[in-house]
């Protein structure tokens, strides 16, 4: 994921949120899991830091969205289980993973509204990337 890249997604999802009136803090991570950039809106909680970045590690390192472990451990709780507690795995909703041309880059990750609003959000992130 280059620079441009990073802060594209940033600022797009920092300005989705704020035209649905939220703040939030997005992260936009390499395909590593290493912070590219990362904005924190005025007024954000600060729990949103660590908690946005850990859902674009989350989905750079398994190149799903977060949303899908609702519906992946839904029946198998051990999964679950096992990875809840690991340095960088959060199994909520608002990580997406990047792709350029079928190729994991990174992902962007979103914390600070209500989880669907944290999904949308990372949407218009990935949106305003392929424009």
């Amino acid at each position: 994921m280059t620079d441009e890249q990073a802060l594209k997604l940033v600022l797009a999802a920092v300005e989705k949120a704020r035209a649905m009136g939220l703040r939030i803090t997005a992260v936009a991570v390499d395909a590593g899991g290493h912070p590219k950039a990362l904005l924190r809106m005025d007024g954000a909680p600060f729990h949103g830091v660590v908690i946005s970045t850990d859902k674009a590690k989350t989905a750079a390192g398994f190149g799903v969205p977060t949303a899908v472990w609702k519906t992946r451990t839904a029946e198998r709780p051990h999964i679950l289980e096992g990875l809840n507690g690991r340095a960088g795995f959060i199994p909520i909703g608002g990580g997406v993973p990047v792709t350029v041309d079928g190729t994991l880059i990174g992902a962007l990750g979103v914390s600070g509204a209500h989880e669907d609003e944290d999904c949308a959000i990372a949407a218009a992130g990935i949106a305003a990337l392929a424009a």
